[in-house]
């Protein structure tokens, strides 16, 4: 074993810069704000100038000692716009809100026009941001532009194209770039905030990255999506192994239904087949042979065809017709006696009316008075001789001269013969309508049993035959369901089969994970080494699709500093780890004040003396960009230019980051 390896780890280490990077995905060149879109300097509020590599900006606090005392003022590092200028470098990239609502408020009634603005360099091209930090006007990019003529440029472009150009040199570069669950697309606003922490999270946990007292407007994601935004861009995680898991997921959903499902269906076969057998009059033993459908099925045919004979004896017996017409005859012969009756019982009246006249009972005018019998005229003589009737040209005949042929008791006799054979003629008739009314009756009886006999028999045909529909669709729906518990069975060894391939697969895609892992764990636990001493052991665990941050010393150990060295080594280390060619993370990085709690002043300061040691990589620009804010001192070696690129102080106003009191 060298000398340089302590239990198998590398003591010191050289980050090795990837040739193919040589620059940041972005970084920021310049950050200005104005109090008005206007060109000159006298628009300009703060300019910032910065650079690829270490940037510092530092407000000091006062220090402590013998010239300490109360009511003495201290507050001039913490309110002199340390986390407004990260917030501005935040918004000119794309987020929404540049502060929380009463920090706006004030600096919009302090600025009423202002504005920020700052040039972008995206890979080798320069972008001109323009946002406003008054309501009204629209934020615009100028691709090429200068701040220094911002207000001179003409051709303004939408801020979103700007956004699409980001989008495009880093979160379309990503290996996985939809989230699991919701499929939503990874989106470059996702990402910014892991860049840019809120210093209100205060460095607590490596997935905490927003607070809602910032009031920033990010969108917000869940742990999870989290966990697969880190893992996505530091390259641990791709589409592939994503598309894989989603496939093995629905693959054990859909063996888990063909689980569940196939004995149901075997039970609905087998219950249908037991009730077919039933209906049938089958032996019950015969259910489980392989045979019983086909026997079920000649069965079914036998009865259907005992019911088509059936159903054409009851056509061939059909005397529905033969009743229907002798009906019908009796109905018309029953309307004919009542016609001739009505006639028969007008001529009887009327030859009871020539009685009375003849026997001197009636008025003279009684004929006249009744209606003629049939072969009697009833138009008056006067009107057909008029009309010149034939009929009426000669003399006309009367009872008088008819008198005078007969004697007048041979006459009246004569007609009383006349009226009885009338008389004898309507009785006949009625008789006959009796027996003509009483043999409809007879018919109509005979009709209606012939036709409930026939319906009644052509009901059992039907409803047999339907039965018989029914039992064959039973059939059909035992057989259908045995045939799916039959495919359930194949399906679910199929499936078996290819959940099987799945596994393989992921595990072939996570080995190649696991190797880009090891490479990032023991980044981190170079970091870790860096910051901590090379005592510390850092480690990067992979919990199912989370990630775990491990410091041991003699153990695992944890504290609020602790905790707050691994989230800064986390973030170096995905920074190392993109220089050196590993995953996508933009190599730009900004930490807003990050000494928390009880973070040794000799441990904060190696976080600047590690920034400077990752230039020193370079034999030419560092291909990346590190921002840090701070009110505690800097190194000595690093308070100058080119590293101190702003000073600020919260006292007096002229000396904070927007010259004025809020």
């Amino acid at each position: 074993m060298n000398q340089g390896q302590l239990f198998g780890r590398e003591r010191r280490r050289t980050v090795k810069p990837s040739p193919e990077r040589c620059a940041p995905t972005l970084w920021v060149r310049r950050l200005r704000v104005l109090r008005d879109l206007v060109p000159g300097d006298q628009a300009v509020v703060r300019d910032a100038e910065l650079r690829r590599g270490l940037n510092i900006v530092w407000a000091p606090s006062q220090e402590g000692g013998a010239g300490n005392e109360l009511f003495k003022d201290g507050v001039a590092g913490h309110t002199a716009g340390k986390s407004t200028f990260c917030r501005l470098l935040r918004h000119v990239l794309g987020e929404p809100a540049f502060a929380p609502d009463s920090v706006r408020r004030a600096i919009r009634k302090r600025l009423p026009t202002g504005w920020v603005v700052a040039e972008v360099i995206i890979g080798d091209e320069s972008w001109l941001v323009a946002r406003p930090l008054c309501i009204g006007p629209h934020s615009f990019c100028i691709r090429g532009g200068n701040v220094d003529h911002v207000g001179e440029h003409a051709d303004r472009r939408p801020f979103s194209e700007f956004l699409r150009a980001v989008a495009a040199a880093s979160v379309d570069q990503l290996p996985a770039t939809r989230f699991p669950g919701n499929d939503e697309a990874l989106r470059w606003e996702h990402v910014l905030p892991w860049l840019s922490r809120d210093q209100e999270c205060r460095f607590a946990d490596f997935l905490e990255w927003r607070h809602p007292v910032s009031g920033s407007e990010a969108p917000t994601l869940t742990v999870d999506e989290r966990h697969f935004l880190v893992r996505s861009v530091l390259g641990l995680m791709s589409d592939d192994e994503r598309a894989e898991q989603e496939a093995n997921a629905r693959l054990v959903a859909q063996r888990k239904d063909a689980v569940r499902f196939e004995p149901l269906l075997r039970h609905r076969a087998e219950t249908d087949h037991a009730r077919v057998a039933k209906v049938l009059g089958m032996e019950p033993a015969q259910i489980s042979t392989p045979l019983f459908v086909s026997a079920a099925r000649r069965e079914i045919a036998n009865r259907a065809a005992a019911v088509e004979l059936r159903e054409r004896e009851v056509v061939a017996s059909d005397g529905r017709d033969t009743r229907r017409s002798a009906l019908e005859e009796s109905v018309s012969t029953a309307a004919r006696l009542r016609e001739r009756l009505d006639q028969a019982e007008k001529m009887l009246k009327f030859q009871q009316g020539v009685v009375e006249q003849l026997d001197g009972t009636a008025p003279s005018d009684v004929l006249a008075q009744l209606p003629p019998p049939r072969g009697f005229c009833g138009v008056p003589l006067a009107t057909a001789r008029a009309h010149g009737c034939p009929l009426a040209m000669g003399t006309p005949s009367s009872v008088a001269s008819a008198r005078g042929e007969r004697s007048a008791a041979q006459e009246l006799e004569a007609q009383r013969d006349v009226v009885r054979s009338s008389e004898a003629e309507v009785k006949r008739l009625v008789d006959s309508i009796q027996a003509a009314d009483e043999a409809t009756r007879i018919a109509r009886a005979a009709f209606f049993a012939e036709a409930t006999t026939h319906d009644r028999a052509r009901a059992e045909v039907v409803r047999d035959r339907s039965a018989l529909t029914q039992i064959g669709k039973m059939l059909d729906d035992a057989e259908e369901a045995a045939r799916q518990a039959t495919e359930q069975v194949d399906a679910i060894s199929l499936l078996d089969r290819q959940i099987a391939d799945s596994y393989a697969r992921q595990d072939e895609l996570r080995r190649a994970r696991r190797e880009a892992l090891a490479r990032f764990s023991e980044r981190f636990d170079y970091v870790v080494r860096a910051l901590l001493g090379d005592e510390v052991v850092g480690r990067v665990d992979a919990t199912g699709r989370s990630l775990a941050l491990v410091a041991e010393e003699r153990g695992e150990r944890e504290s609020a500093a602790i905790a707050t060295i691994k989230l800064l080594a986390f973030d170096f280390a995905a920074l190392v780890a993109s220089v050196e060619g590993d995953g996508v993370f933009p190599r730009f990085l900004v930490h807003d004040g990050p000494r928390e709690a009880d973070l040794a002043a000799d441990i904060y300061e190696r976080l600047f003396l590690f920034a400077r040691e990752l230039e020193r990589s370079f034999d030419e620009l560092p291909s990346f960009q590190y921002i840090v804010t701070t009110t505690t001192r800097p190194p000595d070696a690093l308070i100058s230019k080119p590293w101190l690129c702003l000073q600020l102080a919260g006292t007096p106003a002229e000396q904070r980051l927007l010259k004025c009191d809020l």
